[in-house]
């Protein structure tokens, strides 16, 4: 019995004090595969500086568009997690510009919406988005991050 226990003591040890890449000679970059994030929103124009403009839509509380996240993922669901530099005080609580995450599709890329308000007019808005890659069982020595930003110009054609 002490055999036994001295023995799974062994293993232990070796097994949480050793690098798994090193211990099993895993290349976390066979698993990962996902080092590719690109964020974009191909419902609004883009000028020459890479600034996009969405139109400010009069008469309505806020304006919408979609925002995507291709991450050229063809297997399984990743999610993408969204944040801005922008937003509103509602009822006293901060409301994002942005939904806070959304996940893959069989095409490999998340959606989110962009929603604006009349007070952001002039304003231009950046748009974060991070994808935390890992491979389940393998820890954190497999887990990569990723990370792109857009940036998007509220406009108003209509001067009052």
């Amino acid at each position: 019995m002490v055999k036994k226990s001295i023995l799974y003591i062994f293993i232990y040890t070796l097994l949480v004090g050793c690098d798994v890449e090193r211990l099993i000679g895993i290349d976390c970059t066979t698993f990962i595969g996902n080092d590719y994030l690109n964020v974009s929103a191909p419902d609004l124009q883009m000028d020459e500086n890479g600034y996009y403009h969405i139109e400010w839509l009069e008469g309505y509380i806020q304006t919408f568009s979609t925002l995507n996240a291709d991450t050229q993922a063809d297997d399984g669901t990743l999610k993408v997690t969204w944040s801005s530099d922008s937003g509103i005080y509602y009822m006293w609580d901060w409301i994002s510009s942005v939904n806070s995450s959304s996940y893959t599709g069989s095409d490999g890329i998340a959606h989110t919406v962009l929603a604006v308000w009349e007070e952001q007019i002039g304003d231009t808005i950046t748009v974060y988005a991070q994808l935390m890659s890992f491979t389940e069982g393998l820890g954190e020595d497999c887990q990569e991050e990723y990370r792109d930003s857009i940036k998007v110009v509220v406009d108003n054609e209509i001067q009052n």
